[in-house]
Order: structure tokens, then C-alpha cells, then sequence
């Protein structure tokens, strides 16, 4: 398996009822985990769900999200992968125009 060096991926996704699907909306790879961060306190309290949400659905339990983990690009397919490591991911929540931060397991959300 050739690999890239460590990156940190920033993500903004959506999740439906709390514990439901996830979906990533939008990312961007890093080279260090507080680039990562920044970029997601930068984006995720000016990100508006996408349109094909309506208004009467966010509602009922649907919220965007932001997420840093640490992974690498696995290189040596037809397409590059990102293949994530099993250590514990920054999760953001909007709070207004800020971001609150917590860590969580690799698979939460």
C-alpha cells in the first residue's frame, strides 16, 4: 500500500436525526491539524444547507457539522483514497458566528 504523508481532513457534513446518516457536504485536506481547524472555523457558521433541504426538514433534527480527522491518501489504486486513522476526531458545532470544539471517537459524529 503506498501511502501519502499524514494530512489532517477538514470536513463539513450533515447528519439526519443525530444518530443518522452522515454525509460530508464539503472538504479540504491539511498538512496540520490547527490549519484544519481554522479552516473550519472560517467555514461551518457561513455554511446554509443545501438546497435541496427544506426548511421544514431542518426542523426535525437535521444539522451541519464540522469534523477534523487525521488520515492519509492511499495512493497506489485507480483512485487515491482517503483512509482515516483510528484516533480521536475534533467534532464542531455551530454556536452563532463561533465553533465549539469537542473530541470524539474516530467513528462518531
Amino acid at each position: 500500500m503506498t501511502s501519502s504523508a499524514v494530512r489532517w481532513r477538514a470536513s463539513i457534513a450533515l447528519t439526519v436525526g443525530g444518530d443518522g446518516t452522515v454525509s460530508s457536504i464539503v472538504e479540504s485536506d491539511h498538512g496540520s491539524e490547527g490549519s484544519a481547524r481554522e479552516w473550519i472555523e472560517r467555514k461551518l457558521p457561513r455554511t446554509r444547507f443545501p438546497a435541496w433541504i427544506p426548511a421544514s426538514r431542518r426542523r426535525d433534527g437535521v444539522e451541519l457539522f464540522g469534523r477534523v480527522a487525521r488520515g492519509r491518501m492511499v495512493t497506489d489504486q485507480l483512485l487515491p483514497t482517503w483512509e482515516p486513522e483510528a484516533t480521536p476526531v475534533w467534532h464542531a458545532d455551530r454556536a452563532g458566528d463561533a465553533v465549539q470544539w469537542r473530541r470524539c471517537a474516530a467513528d462518531g459524529h
